[in-house]
């Protein structure tokens, strides 16, 4: 049994426990379950995976009825990723209010996921960085959302010399870690380390479920292919520090920002053994722009439709024991490196808006 917006039901739910004064139940996966039971029936596969700081977001959105607060969240965020999109999005191509009807945002509709709320936090820092570093790093630092999204953020900041940036996001990740400490304890921190990032380790290794089939992992795409360890963590590793190292090399070069926060939100997929194609909502955009650009080659653009018809097609795919989905943004990544580097000779470093 499932509902719209699945993962949608984790937060509304984990609101409805902290009302309730049973914080402690929310990372304890027997008890919470057993209260998404009482909410809505068996329900299965749920656990509330999201750190203390999304504490409050829950806790708001439980206030309202589920019918009432799950288009409410999807219609807030996404209105949010559309603003935060307008300066990335190519305006001669198509309306930007496209963003939320690709691949991925589709996905994160389904789910009811954070996909648009962290893709907007993703965009709006990059946006600011070059210009307004103390606020790229606030809102970098919100990403603490759901930390592993922001993997590269800081190493492309260090690479970069954007030392305000830097300060600011640390500061902003400190102050939130301690004030959701002060309200709910620093316990729940631990349990959400050691209790449910386990849990959402063992995904990695998902077999025939859905959420392998969503999966953006090597990782997972080898497990299933042939359940050796060694092999799938040997090949996750290799394709990560080709991305990490291929960044860092761009972050090297004069390559205009919003170019390397494109090539960053690729590549951090490419990285983690952990990820779901819902998240791949800034990566669309990424798609989208080097499709859209032209002075990419013929090669680059269909480099850019594969990576932006991962997403479902790669799921499809992984249905019928194909797990291609990887290997997708694999290709887009490829086509992504070959437009920026062919141009960082000749183009200043800084932003550079959309066309």
């Amino acid at each position: 049994k499932a509902f719209w917006g699945r993962d949608f039901v984790n937060l509304w739910a984990g609101g409805d426990l902290l009302w309730e004064g049973r914080a402690d139940a929310i990372y304890d996966v027997a008890r919470y379950r057993e209260h998404l039971a009482g909410l809505f029936g068996p329900l299965g596969g749920h656990n509330y995976s999201y750190p203390p700081v999304t504490f409050p977001i829950a806790q708001a959105f439980s206030l309202l009825p589920y019918w009432l607060a799950l288009p409410l969240w999807l219609g807030s965020t996404g209105a949010l990723f559309v603003w935060a999109a307008r300066s990335w999005w190519p305006k001669h191509w198509a309306p930007v209010w496209l963003a939320v009807l690709t691949p991925a945002a589709l996905m994160n509709i389904w789910a009811g996921h954070y996909g648009f709320l962290i893709g907007a936090l993703f965009l709006l820092g990059w946006e600011r960085l070059d210009e307004k570093p103390w606020q790229a790093g606030l809102l970098f630092g919100l990403l603490l959302i759901k930390p592993h999204l922001a993997i590269l953020v800081p190493l492309v900041l260090l690479l970069r010399a954007q030392w305000t940036a830097l300060l600011s996001g640390a500061v902003t990740v400190a102050v939130l870690i301690a004030a959701t400490s002060a309200i709910y304890g620093w316990d729940l921190w631990e349990q959400f380390l050691f209790g449910a990032g386990q849990v959402q380790a063992g995904l990695i290794d998902a077999g025939r479920s859905f959420y392998g089939f969503m999966s953006t992992s090597l990782a997972t795409a080898m497990l299933r292919l042939s359940a050796d360890w060694t092999l799938a963590f040997g090949a996750q590793m290799l394709l990560g520090a080709a991305a990490v190292a291929t960044v860092a090399i761009a972050a090297r070069r004069p390559v205009p920002t919003f170019d390397l926060a494109m090539l960053a939100a690729t590549a951090t997929f490419l990285v983690l053994p952990y990820g779901f194609n819902y998240d791949l909502t800034v990566v669309m955009i990424a798609a989208v722009r080097l499709w859209a650009d032209p002075d990419a080659t013929r090669a680059e653009q269909w480099l850019a439709v594969t990576g932006f018809l991962s997403p479902q097609i790669g799921m499809l795919l992984a249905a019928v024991g194909v797990p291609a989905m990887p290997l997708m943004l694999a290709a887009l990544f490829a086509g992504q490196v070959s437009r920026a580097l062919r141009t960082s000779a000749s183009a200043p470093a800084g932003r550079a808006a959309a066309t």
